[in-house]
């Protein structure tokens, strides 16, 4: 009766009472709830998108949990999910990671501004006092850093070589031995690129490439030191060199004397190679792995060798992809996080099973001569697939990041399509002039782009065109 008489008291009414006590116990709940959720709270959380890193990293978390007496997550995000929230959650306030391995162009997001404002540690005093920097390869630290900071540890080195199906290519007579550089190469693919059954299609590619540029064009502009950015972030892609490259990628890919096919990904692409359509294929060290579970009618028939160079005596690869781990600021325990995290890309025993499950080439230089890197590899003709990769991972090219890097890039392949249009109509005639005035243009496009930030810009893009030659 006595609580009752309370709830007509209530000067608002029944309704508002109960949608008053209601709230209070979900209030209630949540604490509860919460509190319970931090009872159980692991120590570390970290954050990936490579399900075989998962599988990869559990044996190392389960004994860093054995040695400090704590526990470790290891939490699988889809790769975009994994940016786009870390950056939302860095940006709002809210919780973050400890760690977070992130995909090879993360620092185009999370380095934009001021570097005070980037979310994660500054691992660059860190690596040059416990002596990392020197054991890892310089050119894999560039994707990480930003005015000479390093904000994350590379995973890996991805070196570029050319996978060949070479019981074809010794087939028709081709040395491998003898592709030094890349008119040898395209010398050889004129004459080999056929139409062998005479219905007017080529039946025989010498290469692998997309037609529309994309990482094909980005691959050969890398290994002739071509990049679109600079460390301090100087737009740098309208050069000579760089008109000359587009040129030839074009010349590859189109016309009378092309010796390119797009085979494009998954199966369309092993049954590229599985028909003898094309003979050699870009191959990063990751791809190897991938080729031999997608194209399994090809194995023993491949086999691997450098790039071929653009100069005598030049650079025989180049890099592509990659992933980096980083510590973030707000995280609970940076000091823990870091300890572990030397634990996953440091630790040689640990990396020699990876590269068996991988054959991806770690980062860290000491552990190349690791034995499990110089075993034969079935897949690619008994070749020791390790070793070959090994020897070509200190020329990989830096790889500077920078936020406009993505629009660059699509104005560069934009830059390819128009010069394809031209060459339709007018072949060679006026084409490297045409190129060079399409990437003046769009040269000038991304430094309207730059110029839009206030927040972060180290040297005007007016002063860093007066500068250029």
């Amino acid at each position: 009766m006595r609580a009752t008489r309370g709830i007509e008291d209530f000067p608002y009414g029944k309704a508002p009472f109960w949608l008053m006590l209601g709230a209070l116990g979900s209030l209630l709940l949540l604490v509860w709830v919460q509190l319970g959720q931090n009872a159980n709270r692991p120590d570390l959380v970290l954050e990936l998108s490579a399900p075989n890193h998962v599988i990869a990293y559990r044996t190392v978390a389960e004994r860093f949990e054995r040695e400090h007496g704590v526990k470790v997550a290891l939490q699988l995000v889809n790769p975009r999910a994994l940016t786009t929230r870390l950056q939302n959650s860095l940006l709002a306030g809210t919780e973050v990671p400890d760690l977070a391995e992130l995909p090879i162009d993360a620092m185009r997001y999370f380095g934009r501004g001021p570097l005070q404002d980037i979310g994660f540690v500054d691992l660059t005093e860190r690596l040059a006092t416990q002596g990392y920097r020197a054991r890892l390869v310089e050119a894999r630290l560039s994707p990480w850093s930003k005015s000479g900071h390093i904000f994350a540890l590379p995973h890996d080195v991805h070196p570029v070589m050319l996978a060949y199906r070479a019981d074809l290519v010794e087939a028709l007579g081709i040395d491998v031995e003898k592709l030094q550089t890349w008119d040898d190469f395209v010398a050889v693919g004129q004459r080999v690129t056929a139409d062998l059954d005479g219905d007017g299609s080529i039946d025989r590619f010498m290469i692998d490439l997309p037609s529309g540029g994309s990482q094909g064009l980005s691959i050969v502009m890398l290994q002739r030191g071509l990049s679109l950015f600079d460390e301090h972030d100087n737009v740098t892609f309208n050069q000579p060199l760089t008109v000359d490259t587009i040129i030839w990628y074009l010349h590859q890919n189109y016309g009378e004397h092309r010796i390119a096919f797009d085979c494009g990904w998954g199966q369309p692409l092993a049954k590229a190679m599985a028909d003898g359509l094309v003979l050699f294929y870009i191959q990063p060290d990751w791809r190897t792995h991938v080729t031999e579970m997608e194209a399994p009618k090809v194995a023993g028939k491949m086999k691997l060798m450098p790039l071929p160079a653009w100069e005598p005596g030049g650079r025989r690869t180049a890099v592509w992809g990659g992933s980096g781990l980083a510590i973030t600021k707000r995280g609970k325990n940076p000091e823990l996080a870091w300890q572990f995290a030397q634990e996953l890309y440091f630790t040689r025993s640990e990396l020699g099973k990876r590269f068996l499950d991988t054959n991806i080439i770690p980062a860290l230089k000491d552990a190349w001569d690791l034995p499990e890197l110089n075993q034969p590899n079935a897949f690619f003709s008994g070749q020791r697939l390790g070793s070959l990769y090994a020897n070509l991972a200190s020329q990989v090219p830096p790889l500077w990041s920078n936020p406009y890097t993505i629009i660059a890039e699509g104005k560069i392949n934009e830059v390819l399509l128009r010069a394809l249009e031209h060459y339709k109509v007018q072949g060679d005639r006026g084409l490297k002039e045409f190129v060079a005035q399409e990437l003046d243009e769009a040269e000038a496009y991304i430094h309207r782009q730059i110029d839009r930030n206030v927040l972060s810009k180290p040297a005007s893009s007016e002063q860093q065109a007066a500068a250029r030659p």
